[in-house]
């Protein structure tokens, strides 16, 4: 599996004695974190099984193993 797929996620982290704006923004922040993170995992793992089914279909054709 690539590296990408198993990095882990950098996400935000409040402040010692956080605001309610602060809980807020740190809310909003994580979501949008998470979502990003999950389509860079997603990409990496359909891209990795994209490269391994080109790889066996080009197998296949000629026959090569």
């Amino acid at each position: 599996m690539p590296a990408e797929a198993a990095r882990p996620c950098g996400l935000h982290v409040l402040p010692a004695a956080p605001t309610l704006a602060d809980l807020e923004i740190g809310y909003a922040t994580r979501g949008a974190q998470l979502v990003a993170c999950d389509a860079a995992r997603r990409l990496a793992v359909q891209t990795h099984a994209a490269e391994h089914a080109l790889e066996s279909a080009d197998t296949r054709r000629t026959g090569r193993r």
